[in-house]
């Protein structure tokens, strides 16, 4: 009984995400805002574009806090926009654009039905102080990418993933 006791605490405690920080603890330069984003297709879909990962390390997004913020909804869903600050130097992101639907079955049914699109990809970006940037995209049957945008002009400022 002790064995599968304790067998069953180790489980519940590896299923526990352990996210590195955005800005390294031994950083000491300037840095920058970058948001997440997200555009409402309809009260159980949205669009989410986020950062998964900054070198190599992976962090908390906006799908972790969405899904948090969505539990226990049905089918719908409780969008969350992440902003984090990230060191004002050279960067490698890890990029996502996918669908967000609040409930399990509707995933399927959408992935079933060709309407559940998603990209992921690395690209090296550096932000310049003083700016703020946010992950901008479009999902589509055709074309879906994410990119670092510059929240003032809205424009791409890095390469896409796609």
């Amino acid at each position: 009984m002790k064995t599968l006791l304790s067998l069953l605490c180790v489980a519940g405690l590896s299923a526990c995400a352990s996210y590195a920080p955005s800005v390294p603890t031994d950083y000491k330069g300037p840095t920058v805002a970058l948001t997440d984003y997200y555009i409402p297709e309809e009260r159980s879909k949205a669009q989410l574009f986020y950062v998964d990962a900054v070198d190599g390390h992976e962090i908390e997004s906006s799908l972790v806090a969405s899904r948090r913020a969505t539990s226990g909804q049905g089918f719908s869903v409780s969008m969350v926009a992440v902003t984090r600050q990230v060191p004002a130097r050279p960067l490698r992101l890890k990029l996502v654009g996918t669908h967000f639907i609040g409930a399990p079955i509707h995933e399927l049914a959408s992935r079933a039905a060709g309407t559940f699109y998603s990209v992921e990809g690395e690209l090296t970006f550096i932000p310049v102080q003083g700016r703020s940037y946010f992950v901008k995209g479009q999902l589509q049957k055709t074309g879906s990418f994410a990119c670092i945008a510059d929240a003032s002009t809205e424009q791409c400022v890095s390469d896409k993933v796609q």
